[in-house]
């Protein structure tokens, strides 16, 4: 079914109408929505109350403000009833739409150590640093500062011994006669590669937040230019400006002052999927280091993630799942989205700040890569008190398996 033009413009006026009451209607909720409405192949008399109130509503303290807003903008009366009647005659596709609730009207909270679809919009837990906090938080932006991997640009500039720099070569010519007395060369330009990080924030990953948080702010602070940073729950999240703050805990007290899916369900399928539909083609992905902060746990099955996986492995110089799940003994990959993913990206540990400091040494390789003699071997991903002592820049590569290639 498709919905009329002056329909649509009417649904944003209304969604125009309720973030002007105060309710957190953004452009998604707007899209499922129509996607809701779309669904219905003839619109019962409760049909579009409910289809807007489950995609536009995202607490129960807002029902009596989006019952007065209804009322008013469409001169309907809303139903009496508690619940949203079960349309048994609706697509299912459709019904995939509408299933984000308000957190109250779902469970409390998901069991430890599983995941779900509930979509729960909350204010998130103040986190509060100590000495030691901001300490680790310091040296991480010291060692990001140093640990980065250069790409070469298509611009040129002069010096090395490469390409012959014709018009510089020219002049000189027309300055001395027409005589070659000096040569000039250009080289392809260098910048900072750009670094991508995607953290799960599901309830499952509450005990590594904070750390990955803080590594996130380092990463900010160290290369503002070229630093995103993504949350993945049950939505997808652009946090990088709110960690663009002067210390750590204001920019942990700013991701406390917003609603967001925090210790909620897990979608990371769906989440990584817009993630790759809406920066996959972007200058932000391309060429660059992707990390995903993630235990891999994903209900919708295993396929859609895989799939997202791949494309990024093409898209990106590298994607690093950092899973803080390794640090338990004799650690075997369970779960189907991380174990169908192994052959696409570089498995390391998140679930200490040496682990961390690790995934920086491994970002500041060079010339990492299939073939690469320090780092295609799991066992060789360590930081060695060597490499502690030298700047990350040029990282010592030991000799190992395939070094001779």
């Amino acid at each position: 079914m498709r919905i009329r033009d002056d329909a649509v413009g009417e649904l944003v006026g209304f969604a125009r109408r309720l973030r002007a009451d105060g309710l957190a209607v953004d452009l998604g909720r707007v899209a499922a929505t129509l996607r809701a409405l779309a669904s219905y192949g003839v619109l019962g008399s409760d049909d579009l109350y409910w289809s807007t109130r489950l995609t536009l509503c995202s607490r129960r303290e807002d029902v009596p403000t989006f019952d007065t807003a209804y009322r008013a903008w469409f001169g309907l009366t809303p139903p009496t009833v508690g619940v949203a009647p079960l349309r048994r005659d609706a697509d299912r596709a459709g019904a995939s739409a509408v299933d984000t609730v308000a957190a109250d009207d779902a469970a409390d909270s998901p069991m430890p150590g599983s995941a779900g679809f509930v979509e729960q919009l909350r204010m998130p837990p103040r986190l509060s640093l100590s000495p030691t906090d901001i300490a680790e938080t310091s040296g991480f932006i010291a060692d990001l500062t140093r640990a980065y991997s250069q790409r070469r640009t298509s611009r040129r500039v002069p010096g090395g011994r490469g390409s012959l720099d014709v018009p510089r070569v020219a002049r000189t010519m027309m300055r001395h006669g027409c005589e070659p007395l000096r040569l000039s060369y250009r080289r392809p330009a260098r910048q900072r590669r750009r670094l991508v990080l995607l953290i799960d924030v599901s309830k499952s990953m509450e005990d590594h937040r904070s750390l990955l948080l803080r590594f996130a702010y380092a990463a900010v602070t160290a290369a503002p230019a070229t630093t995103e940073v993504f949350t993945v729950g049950t939505r997808l999240d652009r946090i990088t400006a709110l960690l663009r703050r002067p210390d750590p805990q204001a920019a942990m007290d700013a991701l406390a002052d917003r609603r967001a899916d925090w210790d909620a369900g897990t979608r990371l399928g769906a989440a990584v999927t817009t993630f790759t539909q809406t920066w996959g083609e972007h200058r932000m992905v391309r060429a660059a280091n992707l990390v995903l902060f993630s235990d891999g746990w994903e209900p919708a099955g295993p396929a859609p993630l895989v799939a997202q996986i791949a494309r990024l492995a093409r898209l990106a110089h590298r994607v690093i799942w950092a899973c803080p799940d390794t640090a338990e003994p004799n650690f075997t990959p369970v779960a189907p989205a991380l174990v169908e993913s192994l052959r696409y990206v570089h498995l390391v540990a998140a679930h200490d700040p040496a682990a961390l400091r690790t995934l920086t040494a491994l970002l500041a390789c060079t010339t990492c890569g299939p073939r690469c003699p320090r780092h295609r071997q799991p066992a060789n991903w360590r930081v060695s008190p060597h490499d502690r002592d030298i700047p990350f820049a040029r990282p010592r590569h030991d000799a190992g398996p395939g070094a001779a290639r």
